[in-house]
């Protein structure tokens, strides 16, 4: 029964991901992610003949795999299992390994990545043998940072400090084997001893409300993610008032206090007030921002803030979606042609400004090559229009 179960549960959690996946995966992101992945092979190749041995390389090294050495955990619960499941407790035993199974099958891409980028840097100052022992160590701490995580979710233990204890002991026992290969045995004894504490203070049966709950936030932060490229339904909307923000708010005058103008205002507010889409949008900035300025290549820095422009657009449409469908034509009802034109206006500004970030940016890192720069506010332009036309055109499917 319990085998069933979650092959059903698991190929709904499929149909969801492959349903997504051809949004995100479409064939301008595939083109991109080839020529970008292509340029950062080739800059980590022309660095590894210029770059000198360093600690700080073997650092870096260690904190990249130490992050990325982070498997998800998914159990596929729902809130309705707290009530129908607790019985047959004892039965559940084929349901959770193959649930250990999927779980770990979908974290294995981003190390795999991680590790051919590490492995070139590695190439610079260490043998062999030094190499082999490091990815040896990497998997036996992608594994063992599984059975921590699923262990950890029957204790009293936050989610996030098992996280942040997970990337210390990761990056000490890979830089400890940098440094001396024989301080594997480290590596293996800080396993032992995580994983130890983890089982004694697990609950004697499973909880299951702290299961569904996990199962929860897990999902909640894979919509997330995949908000980032598309538009998802699925996702719960928050909004939260953050003071340092308030500057950017204005109070509308009289004369703009009308159908006409107004919805620009609520969607500057809505963007504001969004609990997720303003941090994201300040962590793709100072992500694309490290990503530029330690590279320091003109091609990488070029397409990554036309990508990252491109991430941030994206992420705006999501305001028209997520509000001009509920409460406010409601509560203020007008023609469609008004929230669209005030879209407009908003998303232009908006993406104006963070192209002159961009562009600031870009200038910092290549001053000499001031004059690309010129071109990212014509890109996030135009990128607003076409991702604008294909919201409208969405819309008018629905109200047909």
């Amino acid at each position: 029964m319990s085998s069933k179960l979650f092959n059903t549960r698991m190929e709904e959690d499929v149909k969801i991901r492959s349903y997504y996946g051809k949004y995100i995966f479409n064939s301008h992101f595939l083109v991109f992610m080839m020529i970008a992945g292509g340029v950062l092979l080739y800059t980590l190749l022309g660095l590894r003949e210029t770059l000198s041995p360093s600690v700080y390389i073997d650092a870096l090294c260690a904190l990249l795999m130490a992050a990325v050495l982070l498997p998800k955990y998914r159990t596929l619960l729902k809130e309705a299992d707290m009530l129908f499941l607790p019985p047959y407790e004892k039965k559940m035993t084929a349901y959770f390994k193959r649930a250990d199974i999927y779980s770990l099958s979908l974290g294995l891409a981003l190390p795999a990545t991680a590790a051919v980028a590490v492995l070139i840097l590695l190439s610079i100052g260490h043998g062999l043998t030094p190499i082999v022992i490091f990815f040896l160590l990497a998997v036996l701490l992608y594994f063992s940072a599984f059975n921590i995580r699923r262990l950890s979710v029957n204790t009293e233990f936050n989610k996030w400090t098992v996280t942040a204890a997970l990337i210390v002991i990761n990056f000490v026992s890979l830089m400890l084997v940098l440094i001396n290969p024989a301080l594997l045995v480290a590596g293996l004894l800080f396993i032992i001893i995580f994983t130890v504490v983890m089982k004694n203070n697990s609950f004697k049966t499973l909880s299951w409300l702290n299961y569904v709950q996990y199962e929860k936030e897990a999902l909640q932060q894979y919509y997330q993610t995949v908000s980032m490229f598309t538009n998802v339904k699925r996702i719960d909307k928050a909004f939260k008032r953050r003071r340092i923000l308030d500057v950017l708010l204005w109070e509308p005058k009289s004369d703009k206090f009308n159908k006409k103008y107004m919805y620009e205002y609520l969607f500057y507010r809505s963007f504001m007030r969004d609990h997720d889409l303003p941090m994201i949008v300040l962590r793709i900035i100072v992500l694309f921002f490290i990503i530029m300025f330690w590279i320091g290549n003109l091609y990488v820095s070029l397409i990554f803030s036309l990508f990252g422009i491109y991430l941030i657009v994206l992420q705006m449409s999501q305001i028209y979606t997520a509000q001009a469908y509920l409460l406010w034509p409601k509560v203020w009802p007008v023609s469609r042609t008004y929230i669209q034109d005030s879209y407009i206006r908003y998303s232009h500004k908006i993406v104006f400004v963070i192209t002159l970030l961009f562009a600031v940016m870009f200038i910092v890192t290549h001053p000499a090559q001031f004059i690309y720069a010129l071109a990212f506010p014509l890109w996030g332009y135009m990128l607003n229009r076409v991702l604008s036309k294909s919201i409208y055109k969405k819309e008018r499917e629905l109200s047909d």
